[in-house]
């Protein structure tokens, strides 16, 4: 039993350690820092080996930022930027980091092994906006029925409701918004950005635990999940949330694989399906991705069916955008754009 521990905590010592190394590099120094003293602090691999989702570092991180964002007191919030306007230096946080997960271990483990990472980045609207606007050019006269597998709390379908700011491009969306998306274009190719949008028919939002944002403190757990020098991020957030309050998208409980055959059958035969998700497989075994491929191939016997995913690729450090269309059962597919882990570029390729 014990050499089954030291293994998994071994283990756990490496996830924090690539990390540190190689997870969104640059991203976000502090966590960096701290990441790389996690690989070597037993204790503390301990506390983090009670998380039940993945990734285990974005969740650690998250369950201490939400405990200091909840005002439990610590030196350790000095050295975060969004809770000082003039943070310490990173290389002197980790014995204070270290401190605060054991003195509220109990409080951690808790929040560990009840909460999942559903961040929800409003800033990947960004490059879901032209995969839309493309699905919808392909599909003339018919509007689009959004099928959001997990969704968290379902921001990335009011898309619509937010402007777009590409570097080079004029405004697109609602001008009056709130909230204002940004992001470089790279390469030679330019997006699909419309200076219309295409209607709606359907917005429907499928995770394992929605985040109902009426709660003041599920809504604090988004916001702990943004990193802390992303002060641009939070502000979207807080922005989208305020929308998303007044104009709430349908949320559905449950694991996706048993509640999307419901949901399919509720799609208007006279739309465009369109299932999409952002860094969701990585909660999924190969087994349910088995599951879901067959589940899509079997509802495109009766309708077309378009998956736009924005996924991950292990050793890159940015995201793929990519589109499969299935007819009948059979599956093309298409690379659509690089983009960044949280929308502030994209790479047309399409």
């Amino acid at each position: 039993m014990v050499s089954a521990d030291n293994d998994q905590l071994s283990k756990l010592a490496q996830v924090f350690k690539r990390f540190s190394e190689e997870t969104y590099i640059g991203s976000s120094p502090l966590y960096a820092t701290l990441a790389k003293s996690i690989s070597d602090d037993i204790d503390v691999l301990r506390i983090a080996s009670s998380a039940r989702g993945r990734p285990v570092p974005n969740l650690l991180f998250a369950a201490v930022h939400y405990l200091l964002l909840s005002g439990v007191d610590g030196a350790l919030s000095s050295f975060y930027p969004s809770l000082t306007p003039d943070p310490r230096p990173n290389i002197d946080a980790y014995p204070h980091f270290r401190e605060f997960c054991l003195t509220n271990e109990s409080a951690i483990r808790k929040l560990l092994s009840t909460r999942l990472v559903q961040t929800n980045e409003v800033g990947r609207c960004a490059y879901l906006m032209p995969g839309f606007s493309l699905i919808a050019d392909e599909n003339p006269g018919l509007p689009l029925s959004l099928v959001d597998i997990g969704t968290s709390a379902g921001l990335h379908l009011l898309w619509d409701s937010y402007a777009y700011e590409y570097v080079g491009h004029p405004i697109a969306g609602d001008t009056s918004s709130p909230v204002r998306i940004m992001a470089d274009v790279r390469g030679s190719s330019s997006p699909p950005i419309s200076s219309r949008f295409p209607p709606v028919a359907l917005r429907i939002g499928l995770d394992l635990d929605p985040v109902r944002l009426t709660d003041p403190d599920s809504a604090l757990w988004l916001r702990a999940l943004i990193w802390p020098e992303h002060e641009r991020r939070a502000a979207q957030l807080e922005a989208a949330i305020g929308l998303a309050i007044e104009n709430p998208p349908t949320l559905l409980a449950g694991n996706a694989l048993e509640t999307l055959p419901g949901v399919l059958d509720r799609i208007p035969a006279e739309s465009t399906l369109c299932i999409f998700h952002n860094y969701t497989l990585n909660q999924f075994s190969l087994e349910d991705r088995s599951r879901f491929d067959s589940m899509l191939d079997d509802c495109s016997m009766g309708r077309d069916v378009h998956l736009l995913s924005g996924e991950g690729r292990w050793g890159h450090d940015y995201a793929t955008l990519e589109l499969v269309s299935i007819r009948g059962g059979n599956r093309s597919s298409r690379k659509l754009a690089n983009v960044d882990f949280h929308g502030r570029w994209l790479e047309w390729m399409a």
